[in-house]
């Protein structure tokens, strides 16, 4: 019977999607992907929005950095944030953010965290960093979850790849992949204009 089911299902997925469905990157360098089960080759190939502007994020978002799921949000937002040390950070735009958010997200966007940022010292200063600009010290620096729009939107990677690159260290950064949409389509309440 599962071999039935998975033949059928194995069917229906290499049959495609109506002629009217446009295909879509997956990532900025594969369309799709091909395997093989029972000896039947199947792809998997997306439809929906275009890449690169929205790729398929990977689930790690770089060495060292945990990746939370929605009940690890909560925690993190019951422990850190509520104790004083941890900020949860929506990198997306402000008119975005304003327009609905994880409740205690803060809007930090993403253009803010690039290493030619005039101001990016303050931003640093901002998370706790100490001397941000000649020997940045991290020992009082904010623990940062970090959450753009979801799973196809590359800006909480981006800001962590710049903070990373500022010396902030792995331990003291984690990720969001879901992101606000994820976090939406769980049914999960949103904060409007925090």
């Amino acid at each position: 019977m599962v071999s039935a089911r998975c033949a059928v299902s194995a069917a229906w997925i290499a049959a495609g999607s109506p002629v009217i469905a446009q295909s879509a990157a997956i990532t900025e360098s594969a369309s799709a992907f091909s395997f093989t089960m029972n000896g039947a080759e199947l792809t998997i190939s997306r439809i929906g929005p275009s890449c690169p502007s929205s790729c398929i994020q990977p689930m790690t978002a770089a060495a060292g950095v945990e990746t939370l799921g929605e009940l690890e949000v909560i925690g993190f937002l019951q422990s850190a944030v509520s104790a004083g040390s941890g900020l949860l950070i929506d990198v997306r735009m402000p008119g975005t953010f304003s327009s609905g958010s994880v409740p205690g997200a803060v809007n930090v966007p993403v253009a803010t965290f690039l290493p030619d940022n005039p101001y990016r010292a303050d931003l640093l200063s901002a998370l706790g960093v100490s001397n941000p600009e000649t020997a940045p010290g991290f020992a009082g620096a904010f623990t940062l979850a970090i959450f753009g729009n979801g799973p196809d939107d590359s800006t909480a990677r981006d800001a962590i790849q710049h903070l990373l690159g500022a010396g902030y260290p792995a331990a003291k950064i984690k990720y969001y992949r879901g992101g606000a949409s994820t976090w939406s389509a769980l049914g999960l309440n949103i904060s409007v204009g925090q």
